[in-house]
């Protein structure tokens, strides 16, 4: 007859399995282990164009203005430090979604999915260079409306399981710089339209201090 399974061995068993797993995904840095508490949840920032805006590399830079001078409410951002987490934090990055309101106007989505790339940066070198409709957000609006001035688009199905995944998870260590921008020919916006709002979103382990 077979011996019942303990309960109390295959919680502890359990625990290891994330434990591990939990420390390789920030590749095995030891402080992380036994001195930040890790959980899953983003680290995000939004970028706001006005109609009539122009889209420029240095203006589109994701991560960059925040804190309390950008103005920025939890909506649009849940950083505080310019490029950098704060120490002596840390992310496991498994997935970078991009996405857009779905307010913008459709030629102006247009111009920007064929104008330019999304990249981004840890440190000195990017570590993701492609056009924006490959970083697949995975969220928006979704549905069908019998009013015919109103219309959706999501860069992707809404569903986490369309988001752009990591097959090689990128570890932002300790106070390491990082950001997101667009890459391309400057560009402005439709005076007519409503402008863009576009955001980034990593999708990972976020390590923080314990307390």
């Amino acid at each position: 007859m077979a011996a019942t399974p303990d309960p109390s061995v295959q919680a502890t068993s359990a625990v290891s399995a994330q434990r591990s797993f939990i420390v390789d995904s920030f590749r095995g840095q030891i402080y992380i282990s036994d001195q930040l508490d890790v959980q899953d949840t983003p680290v995000y920032d939004t970028v706001t164009y006005a109609a009539s805006a122009t889209i420029t590399t240095p203006n589109s830079q994701f991560f960059t203005n925040v804190g309390s001078q950008s103005g920025k409410s939890y909506v649009q951002t849940n950083m505080t430090q310019s490029q950098k987490l704060i120490a002596p934090e840390a992310f496991s990055v498994f997935g970078l979604r991009f996405y857009f309101d779905g307010s913008i106007l459709r030629s102006d989505l247009n111009s920007l999915f064929q104008g330019f790339v999304y990249e981004f940066w840890l440190g000195q070198k990017p570590y993701q260079r492609a056009p924006l409709y490959h970083f697949s957000a995975g969220m928006g609006i979704d549905g069908y409306t019998t009013k015919t001035n109103e219309s959706f688009y999501t860069n992707g199905s809404p569903n986490r399981d369309s988001m752009h995944v990591l097959q090689i998870p990128l570890v932002i260590a300790n106070q390491m710089q990082f950001y997101g921008q667009l890459v391309g020919s400057n560009f402005t916006l439709s005076a007519s339209g409503a402008g863009a709002i576009l955001v980034t979103e990593l999708v990972g382990l976020y390590a923080r201090g314990v307390q």
